[in-house]
Protein backbone atom coordinates (compact mmCIF):
# COMPACT_ATOMS: atom_id res chain seq x y z
CA UNK A 1 0.00 0.00 0.00
CA UNK A 2 1.35 3.65 -0.66
CA UNK A 3 1.56 5.45 2.29
CA UNK A 4 4.06 8.43 0.66
CA UNK A 5 2.81 11.81 1.95
CA UNK A 6 0.47 10.44 4.39
CA UNK A 7 0.95 10.99 8.76
CA UNK A 8 -0.01 8.91 10.70
CA UNK A 9 -3.75 8.77 12.59
CA UNK A 10 -5.18 10.78 9.67
CA UNK A 11 -2.64 13.72 10.34
CA UNK A 12 -4.20 14.04 13.45
CA UNK A 13 -0.94 13.70 15.35
CA UNK A 14 -0.26 17.09 17.54
CA UNK A 15 2.03 16.17 21.23
CA UNK A 16 0.91 19.75 22.42
CA UNK A 17 -2.01 18.84 25.05
CA UNK A 18 -3.22 15.56 23.41
CA UNK A 19 -7.14 14.47 23.24
CA UNK A 20 -6.56 11.09 22.61
CA UNK A 21 -3.06 9.70 23.64
CA UNK A 22 -2.52 6.28 21.74
CA UNK A 23 0.23 3.52 23.01
CA UNK A 24 0.59 -0.13 21.53
CA UNK A 25 1.28 -3.11 23.46
CA UNK A 26 2.89 -5.54 21.41
CA UNK A 27 2.85 -8.90 23.15
CA UNK A 28 0.93 -11.83 21.98
CA UNK A 29 2.63 -14.76 24.53
CA UNK A 30 -1.02 -15.59 25.88
CA UNK A 31 -2.02 -16.59 22.84
CA UNK A 32 -2.22 -20.40 22.35
CA UNK A 33 -3.41 -21.20 18.96
CA UNK A 34 -2.04 -18.77 16.35
CA UNK A 35 0.27 -15.65 17.51
CA UNK A 36 0.98 -12.87 15.08
CA UNK A 37 -0.77 -10.06 17.43
CA UNK A 38 2.63 -8.37 18.28
CA UNK A 39 2.51 -7.20 15.07
CA UNK A 40 -0.25 -5.91 14.95
CA UNK A 41 0.38 -2.47 16.74
CA UNK A 42 2.40 -1.56 14.18
CA UNK A 43 0.59 -2.18 11.04
CA UNK A 44 -2.70 -0.59 12.54
CA UNK A 45 0.03 2.78 13.18
CA UNK A 46 1.26 2.36 9.32
CA UNK A 47 -2.40 2.20 8.04
CA UNK A 48 -3.43 4.89 10.22
CA UNK A 49 -2.14 7.20 7.18
CA UNK A 50 -4.90 6.48 5.09
CA UNK A 51 -7.80 7.07 7.55
CA UNK A 52 -9.73 10.62 6.89
CA UNK A 53 -10.06 13.09 9.70
CA UNK A 54 -13.72 12.58 9.08
CA UNK A 55 -16.02 9.77 10.45
CA UNK A 56 -18.58 8.23 8.37
CA UNK A 57 -21.54 10.75 8.99
CA UNK A 58 -19.50 13.46 8.25
CA UNK A 59 -17.81 14.89 11.58
CA UNK A 60 -14.28 16.70 11.31
CA UNK A 61 -11.84 15.23 14.24
CA UNK A 62 -9.64 18.06 12.36
CA UNK A 63 -9.76 19.64 15.89
CA UNK A 64 -8.54 16.36 17.91
CA UNK A 65 -5.17 16.73 18.83
CA UNK A 66 -3.75 12.78 18.66
CA UNK A 67 -0.15 11.92 20.70
CA UNK A 68 1.31 8.24 20.02
CA UNK A 69 3.76 7.14 22.50
CA UNK A 70 4.95 4.22 20.86
CA UNK A 71 4.66 0.49 22.17
CA UNK A 72 4.99 -0.22 25.74
CA UNK A 73 7.16 -3.09 26.81
CA UNK A 74 5.07 -6.25 28.27
CA UNK A 75 8.32 -8.27 28.52
CA UNK A 76 8.50 -11.90 27.69
CA UNK A 77 5.23 -12.55 29.99
CA UNK A 78 2.30 -10.64 30.55
CA UNK A 79 2.15 -12.73 34.19
CA UNK A 80 5.19 -10.52 35.17
CA UNK A 81 5.07 -7.51 33.08
CA UNK A 82 1.71 -6.15 32.85
CA UNK A 83 2.54 -3.60 35.16
CA UNK A 84 5.27 -2.04 33.53
CA UNK A 85 3.11 -1.06 30.37
CA UNK A 86 0.16 -0.14 33.27
CA UNK A 87 2.33 2.40 35.08
CA UNK A 88 2.89 4.09 32.18
CA UNK A 89 -0.66 4.30 30.90
CA UNK A 90 -1.70 5.09 34.37
CA UNK A 91 0.30 8.24 34.05
CA UNK A 92 -1.48 9.91 31.31
CA UNK A 93 -3.84 12.38 32.15
CA UNK A 94 -7.81 11.26 32.52
CA UNK A 95 -8.52 14.54 30.42
CA UNK A 96 -7.01 12.44 27.41
CA UNK A 97 -8.90 9.53 25.67
CA UNK A 98 -6.75 6.09 26.00
CA UNK A 99 -6.59 4.37 22.85
CA UNK A 100 -4.32 1.29 23.07
CA UNK A 101 -3.54 -1.43 20.41
CA UNK A 102 -2.69 -4.76 20.97
CA UNK A 103 -1.40 -7.46 21.13
CA UNK A 104 -3.53 -10.25 22.37
CA UNK A 105 -6.36 -9.40 25.05
CA UNK A 106 -4.32 -10.42 27.82
CA UNK A 107 -3.00 -6.49 26.92
CA UNK A 108 -6.49 -5.40 28.67
CA UNK A 109 -5.01 -6.61 31.86
CA UNK A 110 -2.68 -3.63 31.66
CA UNK A 111 -5.04 -1.24 30.31
CA UNK A 112 -7.93 -1.58 32.60
CA UNK A 113 -5.94 -1.72 35.50
CA UNK A 114 -4.33 1.70 34.19
CA UNK A 115 -8.08 3.14 33.94
CA UNK A 116 -9.28 1.96 37.07
CA UNK A 117 -6.58 4.45 38.28
CA UNK A 118 -7.50 7.12 35.99
CA UNK A 119 -11.20 6.76 36.43
CA UNK A 120 -12.07 4.86 39.85
CA UNK A 121 -15.47 3.79 39.28
CA UNK A 122 -15.25 2.44 35.69
CA UNK A 123 -17.10 0.10 34.06
CA UNK A 124 -16.16 -2.08 31.00
CA UNK A 125 -18.03 -2.71 27.88
CA UNK A 126 -16.06 -6.20 26.65
CA UNK A 127 -16.58 -6.78 23.02
CA UNK A 128 -15.89 -10.20 21.97
CA UNK A 129 -16.51 -13.83 20.58
CA UNK A 130 -15.24 -14.77 24.13
CA UNK A 131 -16.01 -13.60 27.55
CA UNK A 132 -12.48 -14.68 28.74
CA UNK A 133 -13.31 -15.25 32.19
CA UNK A 134 -11.93 -18.62 32.78
CA UNK A 135 -10.00 -19.04 35.85
CA UNK A 136 -7.18 -21.83 34.35
CA UNK A 137 -7.91 -22.08 30.46
CA UNK A 138 -5.80 -24.08 27.51
CA UNK A 139 -2.64 -24.66 29.55
CA UNK A 140 -2.22 -22.19 31.71
CA UNK A 141 -4.08 -19.31 34.10
CA UNK A 142 -2.82 -16.01 31.74
CA UNK A 143 -3.87 -17.27 29.00
CA UNK A 144 -6.37 -15.28 26.70
CA UNK A 145 -8.93 -17.48 27.66
CA UNK A 146 -8.25 -16.08 31.40
CA UNK A 147 -8.17 -12.20 29.88
CA UNK A 148 -11.13 -10.89 31.29
CA UNK A 149 -10.43 -12.71 34.49
CA UNK A 150 -7.12 -11.81 35.33
CA UNK A 151 -7.77 -7.81 34.26
CA UNK A 152 -11.21 -7.55 37.19
CA UNK A 153 -8.32 -9.29 39.74
CA UNK A 154 -5.50 -6.62 38.79
CA UNK A 155 -7.66 -3.73 38.61
CA UNK A 156 -10.16 -4.44 41.14
CA UNK A 157 -13.58 -3.85 39.09
CA UNK A 158 -16.72 -5.55 40.57
CA UNK A 159 -17.94 -8.24 38.03
CA UNK A 160 -21.02 -6.54 37.77
CA UNK A 161 -19.86 -3.25 36.09
CA UNK A 162 -18.78 -5.46 32.99
CA UNK A 163 -21.00 -6.01 29.66
CA UNK A 164 -20.35 -8.57 27.38
CA UNK A 165 -21.08 -8.05 23.79
CA UNK A 166 -20.97 -10.40 21.04
CA UNK A 167 -20.31 -13.52 23.08
CA UNK A 168 -21.09 -16.86 20.84
CA UNK A 169 -17.81 -19.09 22.61
CA UNK A 170 -18.14 -20.17 25.88
CA UNK A 171 -16.50 -22.74 28.35
CA UNK A 172 -18.82 -23.62 31.18
CA UNK A 173 -17.03 -21.87 33.56
CA UNK A 174 -17.77 -18.60 31.51
CA UNK A 175 -21.33 -18.83 31.71
CA UNK A 176 -21.38 -19.93 35.51
CA UNK A 177 -18.98 -17.04 36.36
CA UNK A 178 -21.81 -14.69 34.67
CA UNK A 179 -24.28 -15.99 36.05
CA UNK A 180 -22.90 -15.72 39.70
CA UNK A 181 -21.63 -12.06 39.59
CA UNK A 182 -23.94 -10.14 37.82
CA UNK A 183 -22.39 -9.68 34.47
CA UNK A 184 -24.53 -8.70 31.82
CA UNK A 185 -24.35 -11.22 28.76
CA UNK A 186 -25.45 -9.29 25.14
CA UNK A 187 -24.64 -12.47 22.38
CA UNK A 188 -24.02 -12.24 19.15
CA UNK A 189 -27.66 -14.05 18.48
CA UNK A 190 -28.90 -11.33 20.54
CA UNK A 191 -27.69 -8.64 18.71
CA UNK A 192 -28.72 -10.31 15.15
CA UNK A 193 -31.92 -10.90 16.30
CA UNK A 194 -33.22 -7.10 17.92
CA UNK A 195 -30.38 -5.17 17.53
CA UNK A 196 -31.90 -1.97 18.88
CA UNK A 197 -33.57 -3.79 21.66
CA UNK A 198 -29.42 -4.69 22.47
CA UNK A 199 -28.23 -1.67 22.33
CA UNK A 200 -30.74 -0.42 24.91
CA UNK A 201 -29.81 -3.55 27.18
CA UNK A 202 -26.33 -2.12 27.52
CA UNK A 203 -27.01 1.14 27.43
CA UNK A 204 -29.03 1.11 30.22
CA UNK A 205 -26.51 -0.63 32.61
CA UNK A 206 -23.70 2.00 31.15
CA UNK A 207 -26.40 4.75 31.61
CA UNK A 208 -24.12 7.74 33.89
CA UNK A 209 -20.91 6.14 33.96
CA UNK A 210 -17.31 6.28 32.87
CA UNK A 211 -16.86 3.16 30.06
CA UNK A 212 -14.06 2.05 28.90
CA UNK A 213 -14.46 -0.36 25.63
CA UNK A 214 -11.97 -3.41 25.11
CA UNK A 215 -13.05 -4.44 21.43
CA UNK A 216 -11.83 -7.66 20.09
CA UNK A 217 -11.56 -7.86 16.90
CA UNK A 218 -13.23 -11.81 16.71
CA UNK A 219 -16.46 -10.31 17.43
CA UNK A 220 -16.58 -9.94 14.15
CA UNK A 221 -17.60 -12.18 11.71
CA UNK A 222 -14.42 -13.94 9.98
CA UNK A 223 -16.16 -12.73 6.67
CA UNK A 224 -15.25 -8.77 7.90
CA UNK A 225 -12.01 -9.48 10.27
CA UNK A 226 -10.08 -12.95 9.12
CA UNK A 227 -7.08 -12.00 10.61
CA UNK A 228 -6.99 -12.49 14.33
CA UNK A 229 -6.02 -16.02 16.28
CA UNK A 230 -9.31 -17.61 16.54
CA UNK A 231 -11.87 -16.63 14.48
CA UNK A 232 -15.62 -17.68 15.12
CA UNK A 233 -18.59 -18.15 12.82
CA UNK A 234 -21.81 -16.21 13.13
CA UNK A 235 -20.48 -12.72 14.40
CA UNK A 236 -21.21 -9.39 13.83
CA UNK A 237 -20.62 -7.60 10.41
CA UNK A 238 -19.02 -4.47 10.32
CA UNK A 239 -21.90 -2.63 10.50
CA UNK A 240 -24.01 -4.07 13.54
CA UNK A 241 -20.50 -3.35 15.50
CA UNK A 242 -20.41 0.04 14.91
CA UNK A 243 -24.19 0.41 15.32
CA UNK A 244 -23.45 -1.23 18.50
CA UNK A 245 -20.73 1.11 19.96
CA UNK A 246 -23.15 3.96 19.30
CA UNK A 247 -26.41 2.58 20.52
CA UNK A 248 -24.76 1.14 23.93
CA UNK A 249 -22.97 4.32 24.92
CA UNK A 250 -25.24 6.79 24.02
CA UNK A 251 -25.83 7.21 27.73
CA UNK A 252 -22.29 7.34 29.01
CA UNK A 253 -19.22 8.96 28.88
CA UNK A 254 -16.30 7.12 26.82
CA UNK A 255 -12.67 7.39 28.43
CA UNK A 256 -11.08 4.67 26.93
CA UNK A 257 -10.69 2.24 23.49
CA UNK A 258 -8.40 -0.64 23.01
CA UNK A 259 -8.22 -2.82 20.07
CA UNK A 260 -6.87 -6.41 20.29
CA UNK A 261 -6.39 -9.64 18.64
CA UNK A 262 -5.84 -8.22 14.81
CA UNK A 263 -3.23 -10.55 13.67
CA UNK A 264 -1.87 -9.89 10.13
CA UNK A 265 -0.09 -12.56 9.81
CA UNK A 266 -3.55 -14.01 9.30
CA UNK A 267 -4.99 -11.13 7.55
CA UNK A 268 -6.22 -11.12 3.83
CA UNK A 269 -4.94 -7.58 2.36
CA UNK A 270 -5.24 -5.71 5.93
CA UNK A 271 -8.80 -5.92 6.01
CA UNK A 272 -8.94 -6.44 9.31
CA UNK A 273 -6.15 -4.11 10.49
CA UNK A 274 -8.53 -1.61 8.61
CA UNK A 275 -11.66 -2.98 10.60
CA UNK A 276 -9.68 -2.19 13.73
CA UNK A 277 -9.01 0.93 12.68
CA UNK A 278 -12.63 2.03 11.24
CA UNK A 279 -13.66 0.75 14.52
CA UNK A 280 -10.67 3.81 16.47
CA UNK A 281 -11.85 6.56 14.21
CA UNK A 282 -15.81 6.04 14.61
CA UNK A 283 -15.25 5.99 18.69
CA UNK A 284 -13.14 8.56 18.19
CA UNK A 285 -15.94 10.37 16.60
CA UNK A 286 -18.35 9.49 19.64
CA UNK A 287 -16.03 11.37 21.93
CA UNK A 288 -15.75 14.47 19.51
CA UNK A 289 -20.08 13.93 19.37
CA UNK A 290 -20.37 14.27 23.22
CA UNK A 291 -18.01 17.12 24.19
Amino acid sequence: MNLDGLRPWGGLVDGDRPDVVVAGIAYDGSAVYRKGAALAPQRIRELSAVMPPVTEEGQLLTGLRVKDIGDLDAGEDIEGGWMDPMNRLAAIPPEAFLTVAGGDHCTAISTLAAQTRRHPGLRVLWVDAHPDLCDYSRGGSWTCGCALRRALEASGIEPSRVVIAGGRDFDPEELEFIRANGVLLVTAADIARDPTGSAQRIAERLAGSKVHISFDIDVLDPAFAPGTEIPSAGGLSSREALELLRGATRSSTLVGFDVVEVSPPFDNADITSLAALKMIFEVWGLVIGKR
